[in-house]
Order: C-alpha cells, then structure tokens, then sequence
C-alpha cells in the first residue's frame, strides 16, 4: 500500500468550479492537455487563471481516476517546503525514512492523477525542478499550472489568459450584448449583488460601456458589480470614467490593464470606511485564511477594537474584500491573492507591517503553548483539527522567527515541540525548522537544550541514527547546567534512542526511560511527555519479553489517559495491551483491544501508530486462522513499515506470517499480499475492522470453459499485477482489445474480481 492517505486531501472541489465566459479557454486547455502533461496558465493578477485551472480540472476528472488535486501555494514562502505542501493536498502522509520529494515521486508514479499547482510565481524554481521530477517519475500524472509567468521548463506548453471578450459598441446589436463573456460575466454577478438585475435595452449599452472600461477583467468586473447595492448602472460607469481619468494621471508607467485593476481595487478601498480599511490591510498579514478570533487578536487596537470586529468582518464580506468559508465546522475568512497583495501595500505605507507581522507570529507561537497545555486532555481532536487548519499561519510565524534578527530563540521554543510534529504528520517539516533555528541561536539556553533534543527524537524516527546521536549527546551536556525539565527531556530523548537499538540497548534503555519517568513526574512536565514515554517503555519491555512489566505500564498508561480524556496515547495504551493479550492466548479479546485503538488513529495523522496497530492486527488474524486476511493486512502495512524505516516488530513479523503462509502456501498468500498493497488506507482500516465484505480473497469457483491462447496469456498477466493498459502495451493491441479479454476471461470462469483470475492460475500451477 502507497503510505495511508490523510482524511482530507485538496481534491479540487466542485463548489469552486461554476464560472461564466470561459468556454473557448477551456476548450483549448482540455485539447493541450491531449499534446502534454504540463499546461502553465498565466496572465495578469485577477484575470481568472485560478478559476479556469479549478474548472478545468473539474471537467476532466474522469479522465484521471486517481483524482484531480489542488495545491495553493500563495501562502508558501519558504521553497524548501513545497514537496510536503504538495504531499498534503494529495494526501500522502509522512513518510519519515524517505525524502519528501523522493515519496512524491513514488506514490506518483503508481498513479493517474492530475496536479493543479496554483499560485507559482513566487516559487518558479522550486515549482519548475519538482514538476519536472513528478513528470519523469510518474509517466499518468499530468501537471496544470497558474502563474504570472512561465516555469520555463522542457515540455511546458503555456496558455496565456486573456481577460474576458466584450463587444464593440459601434458594431452591436441591441440585445445580443450576453453572447458576450465579459457582459454575460457582469450579469451573473449583478445578479448575485442585485437579485432580479437582468440586462435590458435601456440599460444594455451601459452594461457594454463598463465592461469594456474594466478591459473584460474578472476580478475588476466582480468588484464593480459590488457598487451596484448603491449606484445604478449608469451612475456606476460615470464613476469609473472619472476613476480611471484620475489615476491615468498618476500611473502613466503601469500597463493599462493593471491600471484598471488598481482603480478598481483603490476605489474599494477609498469606498471603504477607515475601520473596514484599517482591517482589510491587517488582516492581510495572514496566510492560508483566519477566524474572527484570530483578527482580534492580532488586529486590535484603540483604532480597531475588538467590538467592531464582528461587524466590520461582515461588511468586508458584502464587499466581497474577504471570503467565507467552513472548513471542519469552523468559520473561516481569507481574501484573493490580489487584494491580500494589496492590503499589504496599504500596511507597509502606514510603517504598520512589523508591528503587525510580530503580532502575528506572537498569536501563534501562544496558540503552540495553549495547544501544549491543553493537548493530553478532552481537547485533543480539537487542537488537532484547529493545528492543521492553522498550519501556514504557523510557517508564517516560523519564518518572521528565522528571518529576523533576535527572534530565532522563540522560533526554536515554537518548533520544538515533538507532540506538534506528530499531529501534524510532519516530521520533516520540523527538521527543516529547527535546523534554521539551531544555527542562528547557539547560546546554551533553554531552547537551545530543548531544541537539540527535539531534533534528535525526530532524527531517530527517521532512521537518522548519526544526526540522532550527535544532537542528543549536545542536549545531555547542555541540560546539565539547566532546569529539572531539560535534562528530564534529554534523558528521555536518550533512553528512546536506545530502545531502537537491539537486545542490549533495549535492556539498557529501560532504566534510562524508567528515570526519566520519575524526572518528569518530579518537574511538573505536560503530561504528553511522560505519557510518550510510557508508550516507549512498554514497547521496549514487551520486546525484551517482559511481559508482566509491560502490562503494568500499558494498564497505568491506559487510566492515565482515560481520567483526563487523552486519546492519542490511549490508543498506544490500546494497542499494547492488545499484543499482550495475544501473547497470553487470547486473539478473539486482543483483536477488540486492537480495533479500538485503530478507530481511535483513524481520527488522527499518525502514521506510525496506525501501521504497528495493522500490523497487530494481521497477527491475530494469523492465529485465528485467517490466514489470507493476514496477508492481505500485511501487504497494506510493508510499505508504511518501508517509508518509517521501522526496525523493532521484525521479528514477531516472521513468526506470524510463517504461520498464515504454512495455512494457504506461498501462492495464495502473495496473491493476498498483493491485493492488500494496492489498497487505500479507508479499504483497509474497513478490513482490519471487519466493517468491509471484501476483507478475504475470495475462493475462484471452478472454471466453466476453457480460455484461448491469447485469454491464457493476458489471464497470466492480470495475475502478474498488470493494468489493462499495461497488459495493451505488453501484447501491442489496444487497450479496448485488452479490456474485452479480461471481461471475457471474468464472465467465462464466472469471477467477479482479478484477484480470482490470480488465485486460479496459482492453483492451476500447483496442480503440475
């Protein structure tokens, strides 16, 4: 199985698809598509490049069954981090033994799907080195791009967007003004500002009048329909004509059309209040969107207070200035790229922009301590829901930490933060941070120590054993001379690094761990802490074969988390006890431990718990004599086992597919493992729970007739794992040809799956 996707990939939606007077563009986009697997649109800021990639993407999704994915990337400022933003809008979760880019490119390269990467100018060397990578690695993957300019990269074919037609007035006749997409464009909007506005004879010439003094502009003509709640359409186009006539005068150097633009921006802005103004260009500091809340507490002050808010949130979204949108039940605002640029400009010439970006970064390194605080309790899937949707707010704040002086050490104090990392599922992400903080602050302080240690807990995740050592060895000699908190964390850190190790350092980690438990009972530590550790500790000693120790901290473990209302490590404190069980003879009561610590990690990213309790389960699978369940459930968890680098359950691993293979033979069981591979992490969480009627091979009845030669050869195939279209390229005949002969080969031997064609012609060989 390709590492388990995250619950909620960036599917491109089809909510965000309805748009008026594009037809031609998409057409030409779709026939570009049938020549190449990169397509850049570009064009000016607001001229709907981003619309017509979301509709395009939309209109051919049944071409890519893998799916069609968004990726925005205007909140993106560090290029470093654009595999991980690309690997969360697909889904992929962390995959800590594996490059990012390197996992890209393998999950990819499985896949039919297509990539809408949006936003890009800002990152067009990084955009263009990781879409020519995913191309050449993943051959069915095709790449649609929005930019202001081109990635400049082999196989780019470029699209400019145009603004939208209008007519020549001199040339018009009455009433067919709508065939037009800059008026049919205006309509619609008016209509949606204005309900019942429709384009009539007298106000016909008007309507084309405007249209054309916006240049046919998306973003221009959406922002002037707004007016229309005051202002009649005639009113509406005089204004605009002293509107533009002024700023000609003062913007001689701009390109027409971005002259256009601007009027139409500055006069939302000059028609806002000073309160609605003084809010659009604060709340531009935020990247990725942003509660009501969020704005108090960033935004605020005697001009701005906190009362006026709620009310003026809402006129700025009359005026279409922000969006509304719900993302997981929560209320959330954002703005268009072009208008966030521009509250930008309006802060930098009030000299507010420092003020208010280290306002910001402080909302959110307090937002980190809060969540810290809060995490181990009845909270947790909240914080966890409200960490992901924060998460470019978060970047944001890391890099004003990084990127200006002094700030690095609340940077480090933000960043580490293992149990943060874990949630998220991006341990990488945190090294990339953490290494910038630790080279700019190399004072031995607290954060330094905490930092260090930090680094060397993820590295060991990772398989990083050099980076793991050395970090960890610095974070001991540091925490010496520091707080009772320190050198618990340190301790830890080194007692978990050991309990990776083999049979000795598994022995010696145990007294390592045992005291940096009682260290952090001693020191008043967030309860995370020790309760990780006790996960650690009880997984060392059950490897060590100390079971009756084991259980005792999986029992303390299990209270621990349950008084409170944890669930993150209850679910270890679940999945511990399930072994346990197991080991003592009793699969049916260790399977229940087991499920409910899967449900539990289906709420959650973690990928790390989620393959040991699969794994866990496919051994008891194995000992009720399921044997091609096991299998299958095995094959769904090698992969994850190979992207974590996971070292510790090998050996109980061999025992229990010994015995699911000795059941079935070798034959069946990799057909099963096979299948089990190919599956979604959804198909086998509903294996591994018994909620799917597909959770066994299915036994192949005995075959009815006889196949042809050509039937054997491509039923030979199918059994290798090939696709149909891979079958038409092997045997040089076309994919329809292929397709009708595994129809046939299914409706002759009466199968219902190719799982059964495989099953099938293992028996016939086993059978001589």
């Amino acid at each position: 199985m390709a590492s388990p996707s995250a619950s909620s990939p960036r599917a491109v939606p089809a909510d965000l698809t309805s748009f008026v007077g594009r037809r031609d563009d998409l057409a030409a986009v779709r026939q570009l598509f049938s020549a190449s697997r990169l397509v850049t649109l570009t064009g000016m800021g607001g001229v709907g490049k981003t619309r017509l990639a979301l509709q395009a993407g939309h209109t051919m999704r049944r071409a890519f069954p893998d799916g069609v994915y968004l990726v925005e990337l205007a909140s993106l400022t560090d290029p470093d981090l654009l595999p991980q933003t690309v690997r969360d809008a697909i889904g992929l979760r962390e995959q800590p033994a594996v490059d990012p880019l390197g996992a890209l490119e393998d999950f990819l390269g499985k896949r039919r799907l297509l990539l809408v990467l949006d936003n890009c100018e800002h990152l067009v060397d990084a955009t263009a080195d990781l879409v020519d990578r995913v191309l050449r690695a993943a051959p069915e993957v095709k790449v649609l791009v929005t930019s202001r300019q081109a990635l400049r990269t082999v196989g780019e074919h470029i699209y400019p967007v145009a603004p939208l037609r209008t007519p020549e007035p001199d040339a018009l006749q009455s009433g067919t003004a709508k065939r037009y997409p800059a008026v049919a464009l205006f309509a619609d909007r008016a209509a949606a500002v204005l309900p019942g506005f429709t384009i009539t004879e007298r106000n016909e010439a008007a309507v084309v009048r405007l249209c054309r003094r916006l240049e046919g502009i998306p973003l221009a003509i959406e922002l002037a329909c707004v007016r229309l709640r005051a202002l009649t359409v005639d009113e509406l186009a005089s204004r605009l004509d002293d509107r533009f006539e002024l700023l000609r005068e003062g913007s001689r150097n701009l390109p027409e059309r971005h002259q256009t633009l601007r009027a139409l921006i500055d006069w939302s802005y000059d028609l806002c209040t000073p309160v609605e103004q003084l809010l659009w260009a604060r709340a531009s500091v935020f990247a990725g969107g942003f509660t009501t809340d969020a704005l108090e507490g960033v935004c605020t002050d005697e001009r701005l207070p906190v009362a006026a808010v709620l009310d003026t949130v809402a006129r700025l979204v009359d005026k279409s200035i922000l969006i509304r949108g719900e993302h997981a039940g929560h209320t959330r605002f954002g703005m268009l790229e072009t208008l966030r640029e521009y509250g930008r400009a309006r802060l930098a010439e009030a000299a507010e922009a420092a003020d208010t970006a280290r306002r910001h970064r402080d909302r959110y390194a307090e937002l980190i301590a809060t969540a810290g605080r809060e995490w181990a309790g009845p909270l947790q899937e909240e914080w966890a829901t409200c960490l992901q949707l924060e998460h470019a707010n978060i970047r944001q704040a890391l890099e004003y930490c990084m990127s200006v002086p002094g700030e690095a050490a609340t940077g480090l104090r933000m960043a580490a933060v293992p149990w943060f990392w874990g949630a998220m599922d991006h341990l990488t992400e945190a090294r990339l941070w953490l290494d910038r903080g630790l080279a700019l602050h190399r004072e031995p302080t607290h954060e330094r120590v905490w930092a260090l240690a930090t680094t060397a807990y993820i590295a060991g995740f990772q398989g990083d054993d050099d980076a793991s050592a050395t970090h960890a060895d610095l974070a001991h000699e540091l925490a010496a001379g520091l707080d009772d908190r320190a050198r618990a964390y340190a301790d830890h850190v080194r007692g978990f690094r050991r309990s990776l190790g083999g049979t000795a350092d598994l022995a010696s980690a145990v007294p390592l761990l045992t005291e940096a438990l009682a260290e952090y009972t001693a020191s008043g530590m967030e309860a995370q802490y020790a309760e990780s550790l006790m996960v650690e500790l009880g997984a060392s000693l059950l490897m060590l074969g100390d079971h009756e120790h084991a259980r005792s901290v999986a029992d303390e473990l299990r209270e621990r988390c349950a008084a409170r209302g944890e669930r993150w490590n209850l679910s270890y404190a679940h999945w511990l006890r399930g072994i346990l069980t197991l080991f003592d003879g009793d699969p049916e009561r260790a399977e229940q431990e087991l499920f409910e610590a899967l449900r539990i990690k289906q709420v959650f990213r973690d990928t790390l718990g989620l393959g040991l309790t699969l794994e866990s389960v496919a051994w008891t699978a194995a000992v009720r004599g399921e044997a091609e369940r096991a299998a299958l459930l095995f094959g769904a968890t090698d992969e994850i086992w190979r992207t974590l680098g996971a070292r510790q359950m090998r050996a109980f691993r061999k025992r229990y597919e010994a015995m699911a293979r000795e059941r079935v033979g070798d034959a069946r069981f990799e057909v099963a493992r096979e299948r089990g591979s190919r599956l979604g992490v959804d198909e086998v969480i509903a294996v591994a729970l018994r909620e799917s009627a597909d959770d066994e091979s299915p036994e192949p009845p005995a075959p009815a007739t006889r196949l042809t030669p050509r039937e054997q050869q491509v039923a030979r195939l199918v059994a290798e794992g090939l696709s149909n279209k891979e079958i038409a390229a092997r045997l040089v005949i076309s994919l329809r040809t292929a397709e009708g002969h595994v129809e046939r080969i299914l409706s002759k031997q009466g199968f219902t799956s190719r799982a059964q064609i495989a099953i099938w012609l293992t028996q016939q060989a086993a059978q001589g």
